[in-house]
């Protein structure tokens, strides 16, 4: 059950990540099948607690990131595809793999910065992103005035800490 329980979630994060690299979002129909199948894993697997582990496991991403979508740091389809990760793996484990997605995430972020040299403009948007926040006291996306070239794709984070999970790396 559990080779079955790999490769769907496998499956419906790499279709996440496909569209996502195509067209900068997750469509709902890959996040409902995700949810779908998690929810049949777990029912099949442990009946009513499994119901329970299921919607906690849905449950906490959204609990967990609401700040960061509120400020748009990160995207609802991203949390959405967390939230089928929770569901397949419940709450425990998702919320390691999410701990684990934001540090490859972080990763990624580091790279492309050394790599494009734009330390300091990153540093700097930061800045005065805060301070515009702090002296307006609104909140605006943080996302929408970013460049393209800055903003990463968070759904492979997402793959590559699951199938971290998946292959015992933690």
């Amino acid at each position: 059950m559990n080779g079955m329980r790999a490769s769907a979630i496998l499956g419906i994060l790499a279709a996440a990540v496909y569209t996502d690299l195509r067209s900068e979002r997750i469509p709902n129909s890959i996040i409902v099948t995700g949810l779908l199948l998690g929810l049949a894993y777990q029912l099949f697997t442990g009946r009513l607690a499994g119901l329970l582990i299921f919607c906690g496991g849905i449950l906490l991403p959204v609990l967990m990131l609401f700040g960061l979508f509120c400020f748009r740091m990160i995207g609802a389809g991203d949390i959405k595809l967390l939230c089928v990760v929770g569901g397949f793996l419940g709450p425990a484990d998702g919320a390691g793999c999410l701990f684990a997605s934001f540090l490859i995430g972080g990763v990624i972020a580091i790279f492309r910065i050394v790599c494009s040299r734009s330390m300091i403009k990153r540093l700097t948007f930061l800045a005065v992103y805060v301070r515009n926040y702090t002296s307006a006291g609104e909140w605006s996306s943080y996302l929408g005035q970013s460049e393209k070239s800055a903003r990463i794709h968070f759904s492979v984070p997402v793959l590559l800490a699951v199938a971290g999970y998946l292959g015992g790396l933690f």
